[in-house]
């Protein structure tokens, strides 16, 4: 076992180091975010960072698998086959292809990677990977490959991005441009009226990379600000499951809500002085959140939602809420929270 610091040890060069020795191990890092770095015979076998996307929510933005069929499977595993990764799970029930479990790794392998070595105070645990605690997936990553790839990007990142919240619009023939072909992804999605977060999350690339990308084309000048901009529904998602919480911000995101994640109950009541349109309230506390939000001022006028497979019994009917069924059905929840968007409560 290791345990240092990040003043007292290099993370890139300690995953180096794992891989050199062809080492299995579970490398997890504590501080601003959490993170999880798994090896498998010094090849980088999975790789996230909390809060940040899981290999599930790639896996939809990529459109290689359902909101509903994400949440099947995280259930499957839970109950079934605790210890098997989702992206191995899918494999074997033939909901995805290997190519396609391959891109989504990658996606989110580099992203956390990239993440993780932008930290600057932390802790660093390096554990033995015990065998049965992680099957294998049959795609692993090579280590130096990825920690160079992620490297390069996160310089990238460095150079400059615009605000997750700024709306662009294409001003300028690209064709007259030489640009790489995630650069043609991105502009695509500009209509003038989505944030660029949305954008990221439509173009299946990590977020901070479009963000980037945006800088790019903007200093360039194929792009500017728009000046007449849409109001997007503020909604708040308070979520005891991380992959309710994570596909609830990419649906929600991409199509033109503006969403914020609520730590906790106390986060939750906090982000009330933002006055959200709507919450969207999941997990066990879901009641007492629900009485507390009412009983603030910011928060009797907002729409509660309850993510549930069963409708709100007797106890939450005072309280006016509405349901999301689970598992959540993109095309439900849209519709659902469309009133939002008309302004209606």
């Amino acid at each position: 076992m290791i345990r240092a610091t990040l003043a007292e040890l290099d993370l890139g060069e300690l995953l180096k180091a794992l891989a050199a020795g062809r080492k299995s191990a579970v490398v997890s890092f504590r501080g601003r975010i959490h993170g999880r770095v798994h090896l498998y015979g010094g090849r980088i076998l999975y790789a996230r960072t909390e809060p940040g996307p899981h290999l599930g929510e790639y896996l939809v933005r990529l459109g290689h698998l359902t909101l509903e069929e994400v949440q099947t499977l995280v259930e499957r595993q839970g109950r079934e086959n605790p210890g098997t990764p989702l992206g191995a799970l899918a494999l074997e029930l033939g909901l995805i292809g290997e190519e396609e479990l391959l891109e989504a790794l990658k996606a989110q392998v580099l992203e956390a990677l990239a993440t993780l070595l932008g930290e600057k105070e932390g802790e660093i645990l390096a554990e033995p990977l015990t065998e049965g605690s992680q099957v294998a997936l049959p795609q692993t990553l090579d280590t130096d490959w990825a920690l160079m790839e992620a490297a390069r990007r996160l310089d990238e990142w460095r150079r400059g991005q615009v605000d997750p919240d700024e709306v662009l619009h294409l001003v300028e023939d690209p064709t007259r441009h030489p640009l790489p072909p995630e650069a043609w992804a991105v502009l695509e999605l500009l209509d003038g009226v989505r944030r660029a977060r949305s954008v990221a999350l439509l173009s299946g690339l990590p977020e901070e990379e479009v963000y980037h990308l945006l800088h790019e084309l903007k200093s360039r000048g194929l792009v500017r600000p728009s000046t007449l901009l849409a109001e997007d529904p503020l909604v708040v998602v308070l979520a005891e499951s991380g992959v309710v919480r994570r596909l609830l911000l990419y649906l929600l995101e991409a199509h033109r809500f503006r969403v914020l994640l609520a730590k906790d109950l106390e986060g939750l009541l906090r982000l009330l002085k933002e006055r959200p349109k709507g919450i969207v309230l999941q997990g066990e506390r879901s009641l007492e959140a629900a009485r507390k939000v009412r009983a603030q001022p910011e928060g009797r006028l907002a729409s509660l939602y309850l993510v549930s497979e069963t409708p709100p019994g007797l106890l939450f009917r005072p309280l006016r809420v509405l349901h999301l069924p689970k598992p959540l059905r993109a095309q439900e929840v849209l519709k659902a929270l469309e009133p939002l968007r008309r302004g209606g409560r």
